[in-house]
């Protein structure tokens, strides 16, 4: 008895698997992609403005860096390491913007 229900386990996983092995036919009418295309809806294009976020941060940000130093020129006058090393920092800082900033700029063809 246990033998027949092994037997019919054993052949019911076989017709199982060959079921899900077998490939399924796939029929697309013609004209299928044609009327899909045609039932999306038109989209209207519209121009979004650029937003130049980071250019206006560089602009703020070489402003503040030329107030601290002139800040830091007031207030080290005495010439100590500590004013001379911030003064140096600064100064780095405020070429490196203006030299990002000036590699922003591409002359625009018409």
């Amino acid at each position: 008895m246990r033998d027949e229900r092994m037997s019919e386990v054993d052949s019911m996983e076989e017709r199982l698997t060959r079921a899900l092995e077998r490939k399924p036919k796939v029929d697309v009418p013609a004209g299928f992609a044609a009327r899909v295309a045609g039932q999306v809806p038109v989209r209207r294009a519209f121009a979004v403005p650029a937003a130049r976020y980071g250019l206006l941060a560089a602009r703020i940000g070489m402003g503040v860096l030329l107030l601290a130093l002139v800040v830091v020129a007031m207030r080290f006058p005495g010439r100590t390491m500590f004013g001379v090393a911030l003064e140096w920092i600064l100064c780095a800082e405020l070429a490196g913007l203006a030299i990002w900033l000036g590699g922003m700029w591409k002359p625009v063809r018409s």
